[in-house]
């Protein structure tokens, strides 16, 4: 280890307790995220099932209700529409799958009555 090796550990050392502090004191620092209460989530989910899409002024009314910054509603709308499309989807796929067992048993019954 070399002199400028030696000198930038030393730096390292002196800093990061301080960065450690800086994290302690919430300086330079996000606030931890708060999770919603069942109240907000169920408003919120209420809200979707009227309409999926967030219109600006429902964004305001519903962050004022809530006590939440409109960015906040904004992204919950946002991931509650991916989960929905992902359940969306699912179903499609089971009803397809349903349907296509029903035809594919069809088909192997007339191919039997066929070959007897």
């Amino acid at each position: 280890m070399d002199v400028s090796q030696a000198a930038m550990g030393e730096t390292q050392q002196r800093l990061l307790p301080a960065m450690d502090e800086m994290n302690i004191n919430g300086n330079n620092y996000k606030e931890k995220k708060k999770r919603l209460t069942s109240n907000q989530i169920d408003l919120l989910e209420r809200s979707f099932q009227e309409e999926i899409k967030l219109d600006p002024e429902r964004k305001i009314k519903l962050s004022r209700e809530l006590g939440l910054q409109p960015r906040q509603i904004a992204v919950w709308f946002q991931n509650r529409r991916t989960r929905w499309k992902a359940k969306h989807l699912e179903h499609l796929y089971d009803v397809l799958k349903q349907e296509f067992d029903v035809v594919s048993k069809e088909k192997q019954k007339l191919q039997e009555e066929v070959t007897t």
